[in-house]
């Protein structure tokens, strides 16, 4: 058949040091483009929750904005970020480096077709099934307050075209990141944010609720991560394509690789949904403090870690159409270095000096004290998992990268099994603090999971050195955390008064624990850091 691809591996090659320090620095470039570009956007994302703090704080509005920005984007995971990047990106990566321009061209148009079928179904019946979604789940605590479980539906239901919108981009996404052009999809999120932020701004008083103008902003944003996108696709790509429902044996591949990565990633979605609907039986604004504290894990994940794990996926790629097993452990050692660096001294700060973040960043209008209280307890248990969870997002694209969709999925069952259970048991002493340290367990879980299972398929993973440089750098936060506490006894957080004197005291910290933590590395020799700015110098003279 024209559309299929030749499977057969080649002989594994030779390893060559060489060509796995190239790899590594084609790693850090793209990371760092995306780095930049993430880092944009979750500032954005920052500002975006400030808006959203200032206008509808963690009260009614804000839950019901919360839920109805949850359920259709639970479904972008599995149409646009999860389940179809991860089996459509190995699959168009073979048919590109076979190098026939029509076969390419076909399945991109088929799979193009069958996608935007489906995802404008699903929304259609979202659309339709939101009220009894809403009033049979989500109306215990808010039927409570009168007018919440209907401004909840309207919500919803506007909110559904949006996923629509971001699994098409997401598609264009995927064809560039297969060619290895990161940056033009990294900015779409800014896009994004920008939207939402100025739609909230412009429109929130002449709506009949400002959450209102968050939807719309939701709306705006999504169909501007489509159109920003195109004119790269056409400056770095040569395939075109359109609609063509003749779905060949190519689309049929991805479908069988994607199967088990919908039921992994529709698992993930009941994982999620269990979580949500225990937090609206918790007290009032637990859902919306959940989403303020995971938007600053989000932040941190998204300063590096998400980087990392995206840019791999096309590497390990042609590692493993080669046969190149030792390649594979190279990259995955490597990134695993690459993400204890960021997320150690991030879980630490978070958990010491959370509450003052939170206070800095959102506590204005309606999100008064006790809204901050209500989200730094959730953000340290939070950060607990931020480790876990760029681990857990590294090993899943080695599975991707074999096109094993199989084990993430039985993996993600477990995992989602032990995650309800948890927010049950944990939800009773720690409420929301519940759902967030059960989240953070889960993600550990998940990292053993994984190893475990890779250690199987591949033999040894040759992590000895590399959890070596792991325990230093833990010593290295431990060197933070001792010089973020003398500053706080020496001005301690409780006497700050007023925001701009506490984005002193914020700053303080953050300059402080830097030095501290970049200075025990260097002591250690824990070089990931020249690692990067090698990289950043490289790129600036070419540059020049």
């Amino acid at each position: 058949m024209a559309d299929e691809v030749a499977a057969a591996p080649p002989s594994p090659p030779t390893p060559d040091p060489t060509r796995h320090a190239r790899g590594h620095r084609s790693i850090l470039r793209s990371a760092g483009v995306m780095t930049v570009m993430t880092l944009l956007s979750r500032v954005l994302g920052l500002v975006r929750e400030q808006v959203r703090a200032i206008y509808i704080g963690t009260g009614a509005a804000s839950d019901a904005f919360g839920l109805a920005a949850t359920i259709p984007n639970l479904l972008r995971r599995l149409l646009a970020e999860g389940a179809m990047t991860a089996a459509f990106i190995p699959v168009f990566t073979e048919y590109l480096r076979r190098g026939k321009e029509e076969e390419t061209r076909q399945f991109l148009s088929r799979f193009f077709t069958l996608l935007t079928l489906v995802v404008v179904a699903v929304t259609l019946l979202g659309v339709l099934l939101t009220p009894w979604l809403i009033e049979t789940f989500f109306s215990s605590r808010f039927k409570d307050v009168p007018g919440k479980v209907a401004l909840t539906i309207t919500l919803t239901e506007l909110m559904w075209p949006y996923l629509t919108f971001v699994s098409l981009a997401a598609m264009i996404q995927a064809v560039l990141n297969a060619h290895k052009i990161f940056g033009p999809s990294a900015f779409t999120p800014v896009l994004l944010n920008l939207a939402i932020i100025l739609c909230t701004i412009a429109l929130a008083t002449a709506l009949p609720d400002p959450s209102y103008a968050l939807v719309v902003g939701f709306l705006v944003g999504g169909v501007l991560q489509i159109v920003f996108q195109i004119p790269y696709l056409f400056k770095h790509t040569r395939t075109r394509w359109g609609i063509d429902f003749t779905f060949g044996p190519g689309v049929r591949r991805v479908a069988a690789i994607m199967g088990p990565g919908i039921f992994a990633a529709g698992v993930y979605q009941v994982n999620v949904f269990i979580s949500q609907l225990i937090a609206s039986g918790l007290e009032g604004g637990s859902i919306a403090s959940l989403q303020y504290s995971v938007r600053l894990q989000e932040l941190v994940l998204g300063l590096f870690v998400i980087s990392v794990a995206q840019v791999i996926l096309p590497s390990l790629s042609e590692h493993t159409a080669d046969g190149d097993t030792e390649a594979v452990k190279e990259t995955l050692g490597y990134s695993t270095r690459l993400i204890a660096f960021v997320t150690l001294p991030a879980t630490a700060g978070l958990i010491v000096v959370g509450p003052e973040v939170v206070r800095l960043l959102f506590q204005s209008g309606e999100f008064d004290a006790a809204s901050t209280a209500q989200t730094a307890f959730a953000l340290q248990f939070h950060a607990m998992g931020l480790l876990f969870i760029g681990m857990a997002r590294i090993l899943q694209q080695v599975f991707f990268a074999y096109k094993d969709m199989k084990t993430p999925t039985i993996v993600a069952a477990i995992v989602a099994a032990v995650n309800i259970v948890l927010c049950y048991v944990l939800a009773v002493p720690l409420r929301h603090g519940g759902v967030a340290l059960a989240g953070s367990v889960a993600a550990a879980v998940n990292t053993v999971l994984f190893v475990w299972l890779l250690r199987r398929r591949l033999g040894s993973l040759g992590m000895g050195p590399v959890m070596s440089r792991v325990l230093k750098m833990v010593l290295a936060t431990g060197v933070m955390v001792g010089a973020v506490l003398l500053w706080d006894l020496a001005w301690p957080a409780a006497t700050v008064r007023g925001r701009w004197l506490l984005l002193v005291w914020v700053l303080g910290v953050v300059a402080l624990a830097g030095v501290a933590y970049f200075g025990a590395c260097a002591a250690l020799k824990v070089n990931e850091l020249a690692g990067i700015w090698r990289s950043l110098m490289r790129r600036f003279r070419r540059r020049k």
